[in-house]
């Protein structure tokens, strides 16, 4: 349940997000497993999983919810070897070579054959809101992703004024001043960033594994180069690797937060809980900071 990726926005406007009516809104889009001639099945279930029923759990101001997405699985290789075993019955029974729209025809044909017996798999989104704060926040690696989320809570809750967060400073002039004169309290440098020209875009240099303060970063940035993506430790508690635009990724709380949260071995629901409330808190926090160190809240 940890989060692995943040995708955050702010409320931007009055919209009820309390337990009682996310419950009943999200109860009507609940998630149904693919039918037999389905491809993909998106819907809502209890972030605690087979250990509870309520499609929200609620710690304090915070608030998770999470939607599974189902899709069938049709390797292409089988389509295409199916579909060519049919072409090839169809022009020797009709003595001449398929049109185009008839090999489509029988493509469908064998999709809608293959589709009962095909594997599921699915993946589980989580997100919460932050009511006090009004934020949400998405674990979604990709902006497709969050986005999609997103579209499919507006259909739950009919509106969701919701922006991405932004900041007063220019996100990219502030980590390149953090590798070229040291990052500020509270924050270190790890050992991964990404440069990018500024007068050619294509012109990029990704490090890894690489002393940032050394002589051969510093000479990018003094060719022009300014840093776009950052890895970065938050005072010794989360690793987190964060870009421009503020998404952050490879999020990773050290062993000292994780601990904190160690409940019951036996009781996962508990633990669940417990793992929720530490990892909330301590997000709110690093947000704090980092939008802080940003200048603070654009208007």
């Amino acid at each position: 349940m940890w989060f692995k990726n943040l995708r955050i926005y702010r409320l931007t406007g009055t919209v009820d997000v309390s337990v009682d009516r996310l419950e009943t809104e999200l109860a009507k889009h609940a998630f149904v497993p693919c039918g037999k001639a389905e491809f993909s099945r998106f819907g809502w279930v209890p972030p605690l999983g087979r250990h509870g029923e309520m499609l929200t759990h609620a710690v304090g101001p915070f608030t998770m919810i999470c939607a599974r997405r189902q899709e069938k699985i049709l390797p292409a290789a089988a389509i295409n070897e199916m579909v060519d075993e049919k072409v090839e019955a169809f022009e020797a029974a009709e003595a001449r070579s398929i049109y185009r729209r008839e090999r489509i025809r029988l493509k469908d044909e064998v999709v809608l054959t293959l589709l009962p017996r095909a594997l599921t798999r699915s993946s589980l989104m989580y997100a919460y809101f932050d009511t006090q704060q009004k934020l949400l926040i998405i674990d979604a690696a990709t902006p497709a992703k969050a986005e999609d989320f997103l579209e499919s809570l507006r259909a739950v809750l009919v509106e969701l004024p919701v922006v991405p967060l932004v900041v007063q400073s220019d996100v990219s002039d502030i980590l390149t001043r953090w590798v070229e004169h040291g990052a500020p309290q509270r924050f270190d440098l790890d050992d991964e960033c990404e440069l990018q020209s500024r007068r050619e875009s294509r012109n990029v240099v990704r490090c890894r594994n690489q002393e940032l303060e050394s002589a051969e970063i510093l000479s990018h940035l003094k060719a022009g180069k300014r840093v776009m993506q950052l890895a970065a430790v938050w005072r010794q508690a989360i690793r987190f690797v964060l870009s421009e635009d503020l998404a952050i990724k490879r999020l990773r709380f050290e062993d000292k937060i994780r601990n904190e949260a160690e409940g019951p071995d036996d009781d996962e629901v508990a633990q669940f809980d417990q793992d929720f409330a530490v990892m909330t808190v301590q997000l709110r926090a690093f947000i704090d900071d980092l939008v802080s160190e940003f200048g603070g809240l654009e208007e």
